[in-house]
Formats: structure tokens, sequence, C-alpha cells
């Protein structure tokens, strides 16, 4: 249900900011202050998970998100539009944060690869139906009516978390001193000071460069206005790549689970660099279309077995904060990579954009096979 709306949404934002100034730098500068709004958010909420629980904050960012796209339908000026995204940002991470530390509560590392890639898979079937949704909407109506439709639908989730969800934050035992209390000490500082971790950050910033960055934010406007294609086209398009991502994710679960996380996450970056690649050559409906499935393939693989890695080595008193500061650098990717990736594109061209996108891919795949320790392997856990 989130992932439908946010689907939608993906298809209009960039299309829709445009339409009202006419800039692609002020498309990434959106999209870009997003992402900020979700860097504050995602820590904090982490932290506030593991004092009052997953649950309320499911609820809470969902509702934040469903009345900001309701109120996005009236927007007439960038303005607006830009502080309805950034409310609406916060709501994101409460939410996705929330529900990655509550799988991560319910999960063994065994079966975790699994789980997160059924998550993802449902995430993405939604992002996959979401843009020819908002294509047919855009056809029959226009762009504002996708939001609406996603914040109806943020509403919908709403519900089915408040009604089916239940708490999965450990209680300590009464009068006993909770352990679970977060506390700002020098254990509590360590998990983060690791080389896991800064590898693990490092794997997250570049899938974000290339999904928040490239894929959400010059996509649509690269195949508007250098291949030509309308609206309907390239919501095809993000579908297709959406489809491909949902078929994958579940194999890559099984690799993940059975062979390791490293196993899965090198190949998942590599091949995000050759979708880079093959975009700077995309002026062109056929050269889009093998962009986008190669994306598909490497979505599916590299961002699900990236979350599970970070689940991996979050430490179970502070699973919370812990992966709220791994979202907090998730967000810093979505923040810094439109701005830069937009900047680039506009001073210097889109084909060297992305390019440059495809070599930092690369250097960050080849470093992760290189000093990233292995945290599951053929069914037994390793440790970072």
């Amino acid at each position: 249900m989130w992932g439908t709306g946010a689907g939608a949404q993906n298809l209009a934002r960039p299309l829709f900011a445009f339409e009202l100034e006419g800039s692609i730098f002020l498309v990434t500068v959106l999209l870009a202050f997003s992402a900020v709004a979700r860097l504050v958010a995602a820590p904090i909420t982490g932290f506030m998970t593991d004092r009052w629980g997953r649950r309320p904050l499911l609820i809470v960012g969902a509702g934040i998100r469903g009345a900001t796209g309701i109120l996005s339908f009236f927007a007439d000026t960038y303005m607006e539009f830009f502080v309805l995204e950034f409310i609406g940002g916060m709501g994101i991470a409460m939410w996705n944060t929330s529900a990655n530390i509550l799988i991560a509560d319910v999960t063994e590392p065994s079966v975790r690869g699994r789980v997160v890639a059924m998550r993802g898979m449902s995430m993405r079937a939604g992002q996959f139906t979401g843009p020819l949704l908002g294509a047919l909407i855009a056809v029959f109506f226009d762009i504002r009516t996708i939001f609406l439709v996603n914040g109806i639908s943020k509403f919908l989730t709403l519900l089915i978390a408040y009604s089916l969800i239940k708490e999965s934050r450990e209680e300590p035992a009464a009068g006993a001193p909770s352990r679970l209390r977060p506390r700002l000490t020098l254990s509590a500082v360590r998990p983060f000071l690791t080389r896991t971790f800064i590898l693990v950050i490092l794997a997250t910033f570049a899938i974000s460069t290339m999904g928040q960055g490239v894929f959400n934010g010059l996509l649509p406007i690269y195949a508007q206005e250098l291949a030509n294609l309308d609206e309907a086209g390239i919501g095809t398009l993000i579908g297709i790549g959406g489809f491909i991502s949902v078929v994958v994710a579940f194999p890559s679960g099984m690799v993940s689970d059975g062979y390791g996380r490293k196993f899965a996450l090198v190949p998942g970056l590599a091949l995000l660099a050759v979708s880079a690649y093959l975009l700077s050559h995309g002026d062109n409906y056929t050269m889009l279309l093998i962009m986008v499935s190669v994306y598909g393939v490497a979505w599916g693989i590299s961002q699900g077995t990236a979350q599970t890695y970070a689940m991996d080595i979050s430490p179970a008193q502070q699973r919370g904060t812990f992966l709220g500061v791994w979202s907090l650098f998730q967000a810093a990717g979505g923040f810094v990579s439109p701005l830069v990736v937009g900047g680039l594109a506009e001073w210097w061209s889109f084909s060297n954009t992305f390019i440059a996108v495809a070599v930092w891919l690369a250097v960050s795949a080849l470093l992760i096979a290189l000093f990233a320790p292995e945290t599951r392997w053929r069914g037994a856990p390793r440790g970072p």
C-alpha cells in the first residue's frame, strides 16, 4: 500500500516541480531537502522506538505523509510544494525506520535476508504498479491528482498498522533496571566506530546515489527532454524496473541467507554501476529499456542486502538507535546525491554525470569486496 502511492509520486514529484519552476537543479534541490527531513528524523525515530516502541512511530509517520500528500494536491507554488515535501519526508523517515527496526526485532539471522526480501517485494510491487497508476492518472486527470492518491494510500497504510501490527520492542522485567534504555556511553558509541559499520554506510550511500539521485531524480527528466518520452512512457519504464526488482528480490534473499550478505551485495553494486553507464548512452527508448532492466536486477539485489547487513550488525539492546543512525546515513545519501548529480547535469552534462556515478559505484563494490567482513556464511552466523 505504501509502495503504490510512493511509486506514483516518484513519477509526479520531479515532473511537477519542473513544471512549476523549469529548472533541473531546483528539482534536485526539492529531492535533496526531502532527504534532509529524513536525515533529521531517522536517528530521532530510532532513539524514540527504543524508549516508546516501534508501533507508535509507524502510525505517526504514516499520518504525517498522508496529510502532506493530500495538501500537495492544492499546492500552487514551488515553495508550497517544497515545504510539504520536507514535512512529508519526516513522515517517510518515521515509517521506514520503525518498520526496519520491527523487522529486525522479529527475525533470526538465518532467515533475515528472505524476510527483508519479502517486505522489499511488497514495497517494490507497489512501486511497480504506482508509476503505471500515476501515468494513467496524469493522462486522464492531471499530475496533481497523483499526490491526492498518494495521501489516501498512506492513510490506508495507517489503518493497517493501527489494526494489525503488534508492538515488537522487548520490555524489561518489572522492577529490573532497563538494559534496553538508551544511554550515551562509550559502549553505546562503539558499534558506530567499526570498520564493518563504515563499509555498510559506504554501500548504503552508493546505493542511494543511484536510486534517489539518478533513477528517481534525473531519469524522468532525462527521458522527457532527451528521449522525448511522455508521462505514460516514463511511467512504463520506471514500472518495468520496479517489476524486475520484485522478481529478483526473493532469490537475492535466499542467496544472502545461504552464502552471505557480501556475496550478494558486491554483484548488486557492480550491476548498479553498469546501469549508470548504460544510462549515459540512453537517449532512445531501447537503451533506456535495457538500462532500467539492469537497474531493476541490481536494485532488487543491493537494497535489501545492505539493509540486512545493517540489521546483522545491530546490537539487540540498542537496535532502534543503531538502525536509526544507519538510516541517517541512508538519508544523507538521498540528500547529497540529488544535489551533486543535479548540479553536474545542469552545468556539465547528463552523460558525464552518469559515467561519474558508475565509477563511484564500481569503486564502492571493489572496497566492499576487499575489506568488508561476511556476517552470514552457509547458514552459520559469522561476526563482523
